[in-house]
C-alpha cells in the first residue's frame, strides 16, 4: 500500500511563493548592501539574516513533515530533540539542526551565528559598528547565498491565481503556466552571490583595522590611568591594569565575599580596592597592549574571512570587560583633571 504524503497537498502549493519571498528579500538586501553606506548596510544585513532564518526554519519544518509522513520507515530518527528545538523560536537551535542535516559547514555556521548576534545588537541596541559594517554585510550576504543555494525544496507546485513578487520574477525562468524551473532558486542564489562580489581580503583588512583601532584606544586609556591626577601620583602601566579592575570589584558582592573569605580586615572601600589589587586572582595583571598588537598582526595575515571574523569576535568578547573598565577609569581621571583645572581658574 502506498503511503500518501500530506506534505504534497498543503505545502507544495506555497513553496514557490516561499522561495520567491526569500529571493525578494535577498534582492532588496543586495540593493542596499551595494551602496556601501552604513545605514543601508545595516538594513541589508538585517534582510539577509531574516532570509537565512526563514530557510533554517523551513529545513526543520520539512524534516518534521517527512518524519510524520513516513513514520513507520523512520521510527528511530536520532535527532528528534534537536528537531523539536529547531521548530521553536531559537535561531541557534535552527542553525544547529541545519548543521546536523549537513546543510552547512561548521565554519559557515559559526559565521552566521556571529553575524546573527550582530544583527540583534543593531536592531535592539542600535549599535552600528560603522567602521566594519559594510564589509560584514558583504560577508553575511555572500555566506547566505552559498547556504541558500544548497537548499532543495521538497517539491514545487503552482496555482494559477498565485502571483510572484515583482522583485523575484526575474529569477524564475519558466513559462507563465508554471514560472519556476527546478534549478531557478539555486541559480538565483549563485547570481546574487556573483553580483555581491564580496572581497575577502578587504573584509580581513577591515576587521584588522578596527581591532587595531580598539587596541590603540586602550593604549591611550592606560596612559591616562597610569598618569594619574596629581604630580607624583603616576604608576606603572601594569599597576594601572590591576587598579582599574580592583576598584569596581570592591563595590560588588563577589569582591566583598572574596575578601571576607580570605581574611581581609580593612575598614573602607578604598582599602578593600587596594587589598583586592594585591590579592584577587585577576586574569589580566599585566599591560596587554603588546600582546594585543601581536593578535592584530596575526588577524591581518589571515586569508579566510570566516577565520578572521571568528578571531576578531573572540578577541572582542574576551577583552570586553577590561576594555570597558579601562574606558570608565580613564574617563573618571579626565573628569577629575578637568575639575581641578576649572578650580584653579576660579570657575
Amino acid at each position: 500500500m502506498e503511503v500518501v504524503d500530506p506534505y504534497r497537498f498543503g505545502h507544495y502549493s506555497r513553496m514557490l511563493l516561499f522561495l520567491a519571498g526569500v529571493l525578494e528579500q535577498m534582492d532588496l538586501a543586495l540593493e542596499h548592501i551595494s551602496t556601501r553606506e552604513v545605514h543601508d548596510s545595516r538594513f541589508g544585513l538585517m534582510l539577509t539574516d531574516n532570509a537565512i532564518e526563514l530557510v533554517l526554519h523551513q529545513i526543520a519544518k520539512e524534516k518534521d513533515l517527512r518524519l510524520k509522513a513516513f513514520y513507520f520507515s523512520q521510527p528511530d530518527y536520532a535527532h528528534k530533540r534537536e528537531l523539536v528545538e529547531a521548530l521553536g523560536g531559537s535561531f541557534d537551535a535552527k542553525l544547529k539542526f541545519a548543521r546536523i542535516e549537513g546543510m552547512i559547514s561548521e565554519e559557515r555556521s559559526r559565521t552566521i551565528k556571529i553575524l546573527h548576534s550582530l544583527r540583534n545588537e543593531l536592531y535592539h541596541v542600535g549599535l552600528q559598528h560603522e567602521a566594519i559594517l559594510p564589509d560584514l554585510a558583504d560577508l553575511y550576504f555572500d555566506t547566505a547565498c552559498q547556504f541558500l543555494a544548497r537548499y532543495e525544496p521538497y517539491g514545487l507546485s503552482w496555482i494559477s491565481n498565485q502571483k510572484l513578487p515583482e522583485r523575484a520574477k526575474k529569477y524564475f525562468k519558466g513559462p507563465e503556466s508554471f514560472p519556476a524551473r527546478p534549478d531557478d532558486f539555486r541559480n538565483a542564489c549563485s547570481e546574487l552571490e556573483i553580483a555581491c562580489a564580496h572581497d575577502s581580503t578587504q573584509t580581513v583588512e577591515s576587521l584588522a583595522d578596527h581591532m587595531e583601532h580598539v587596541v590603540s584606544e586602550c593604549d591611550t586609556y592606560i596612559d591616562i590611568i597610569a598618569g594619574g591626577i596629581y604630580v607624583g601620583q603616576q604608576k606603572p602601566r601594569d599597576a594601572a591594569i590591576v587598579d582599574c579592575q580592583a576598584w569596581p570589584l570592591a563595590f560588588t558582592k563577589e569582591g566583598q565575599l572574596f575578601a571576607k573569605e580570605h581574611g581581609w580586615a580593612g575598614e573602607n572601600v578604598l582599602q578593600l580596592a587596594e587589598w583586592l589589587g594585591q590579592n584577587y586572582p585577576f586574569r589580566l595583571k599585566r599591560d596587554p597592549v603588546s600582546s594585543w598588537r601581536k593578535q592584530v598582526a596575526r588577524l591581518r595575515s589571515k586569508k579566510n574571512p570566516h577565520v578572521a571574523l571568528f578571531n576578531y569576535q573572540s578577541f572582542m568578547d574576551a577583552t570586553s570587560s577590561i576594555r570597558e573598565a579601562l574606558y570608565e577609569n580613564a574617563a573618571q581621571v579626565e573628569i577629575e583633571i578637568d575639575r581641578l583645572i576649572d578650580q584653579r581658574r576660579g570657575k
